[in-house]
């Protein structure tokens, strides 16, 4: 469907809040509060779409808003949203598409949020206060003036909301593994992530190492990633006989397809494991968030991952 921008607001230096309302005045679809959507966004030669969670009220047909960090090292979608949208501008805009939803059998619900990660969490935690849900909130990031809703948050949620600002003076952490022990034993009590890899990551492999069941854990992610350190990679595909480099700003993944590889996937988010290939040399960089630390001493994700420069990345493709 055709949206238009309406409004747009800068949350932080790098965060930009876009709101956006039909072209044609007609409601939109209402969704659940942890809801995605997906637009086009014109780069280059091609339409490329981009998930961004909802913010705003599902139940409220007049508008969507979306809330944006600037990523110079990632793929495009952010850099394209920050300096080239206008309010006036038309937009291709997907239906709601919730798979990060409040699991109905929780008795109590524990959101961990690092960054704009922040944007998914905002209405699970006043859709959870509003129908007295217990809950509590924990967002951490760089500084308070770098979080975006971080006023927001604590006038909202009061003491069930927890922020931790990483760094200056009175710099504060979560603490992943007391939270972890906290609520290892509550069958009934399940955890969100959304943010950074390594935070998805941290928190998932602690649940795994307490034996806390995978279906008490949800998280959410927004698919590759760049690193401003990363090299061009070196690929040896050791089954079907292609070699080739692959620069940052594309995935290993689309990089195999585009040459001629067959290689299963689904989510293209480090998530599904659809696209999990062996490796036998190279130092892969995993940034997925399904794979445990052993399956990584053999295999990778492609489709998020990436690798040291200085060595050929062999997979058994």
């Amino acid at each position: 469907m055709l949206l238009r921008i309406t409004e747009i607001e800068a949350l932080t230096s790098t965060i930009r809040r876009i709101r956006l309302e039909s072209a044609d005045s007609a409601p939109l679809t209402s969704f659940q509060p942890g809801a995605h959507v997906e637009i086009g966004l014109p780069l280059g030669d091609v339409v490329a779409f981009r998930k961004y969670s909802l913010i705003s009220d599902g139940e409220d047909g007049s508008h969507y808003e979306i809330a944006v960090k600037r990523a110079e090292h990632g793929r495009g979608g952010s850099v394209f949203i920050h300096d080239e949208l206008n309010v006036g501008d038309e937009l291709d805009v997907s239906a709601p598409v919730n798979e990060f939803s409040v699991a109905s059998q929780g008795a109590h619900h524990v959101l961990i949020a690092g960054g704009i990660g922040i944007t998914p969490m905002l209405g699970i935690a006043s859709r959870l206060k509003q129908s007295g849900g217990s809950y509590e909130l924990h967002y951490s990031g760089r500084t308070a003036d770098e979080m975006a809703f971080h006023d927001r948050v604590r006038h909202d949620h009061g003491d069930q909301a927890q922020l931790y600002v990483t760094r200056g003076e009175g710099a504060t952490r979560l603490d992943i593994a007391a939270l972890l022990d906290r609520h290892q034993a509550d069958a009934d009590t399940h955890l969100y992530v959304c943010g950074p890899a390594q935070l998805i990551d941290a928190v998932r492999l602690a649940a795994e190492a307490r034996g806390v069941n995978r279906r008490r854990i949800h998280f959410e992610s927004f698919g590759p990633s760049w690193d401003a350190t990363d090299g061009t990679v070196r690929i040896a595909m050791s089954e079907s006989a292609i070699e080739l480099e692959v620069a940052p700003g594309t995935t290993l993944l689309d990089a195999m397809e585009a040459a001629g590889a067959w290689i299963p996937s689904d989510c293209k988010r480090g998530e599904c494991g659809a696209c999990i290939a062996s490796y036998s040399g190279g130092r892969p960089i995993h940034r997925d968030n399904c794979l445990t630390e052993e399956q990584r001493q053999h295999s990778m994700c492609p489709c998020v991952s990436w690798a040291a420069s200085d060595e050929v990345l062999t997979l058994q493709l």
